[in-house]
């Protein structure tokens, strides 16, 4: 009886061991942002300065969706390929006569840019976070 107990303790352990070195699953890439804080007086003019944020980021090569980010509201996005390198990436937003314009552009050395373009939203007075979020489909 006792054999027959050994082989299954050490069935038992050869099994968790295997289990043990399996590890968790490998993650998804993590989601990037380029965001800050902006008070917007909720009656532009042309003359108002231009709010922006501009960081330098290395990405993987991959699909992603790529989405505007102002308050609550996430639009517009679009999926894109982007190849592995370091990139400038910068969202703005202008201030026109009654309405504001929202641009992102992701720029890597030796390729054409990319764009996202609200050209015309309203807001309130209030403080929003503004910027975009890429989303890595890897």
């Amino acid at each position: 009886m006792s054999g027959l107990f050994g082989k299954v303790a050490a069935v038992a352990a050869a099994a968790t061991a295997v289990v043990t070195l399996a590890g968790a699953p490998a993650s998804a890439a993590e989601n990037a942002y380029n965001t800050r804080s902006v008070w917007l007086d909720g009656d532009p003019i042309e003359t108002d300065a231009e709010a922006c944020t501009s960081r330098s980021i290395y990405l993987a090569s991959g699909w992603y969706t790529w989405t505007q980010i102002f308050g609550a509201a996430r639009t517009p996005s679009r999926d894109l390929y982007l190849a592995a390198g370091t990139y400038t990436w910068t969202d703005c937003i202008k201030p026109h006569s009654g309405s504001y314009e929202q641009k992102s552009s992701l720029y890597q050395p030796g390729y054409q840019p990319a764009y996202l373009n609200d050209p015309k939203f309203t807001a309130t007075r209030a403080t929003y976070t503004f910027g975009s979020e890429l989303d890595p489909h890897f």
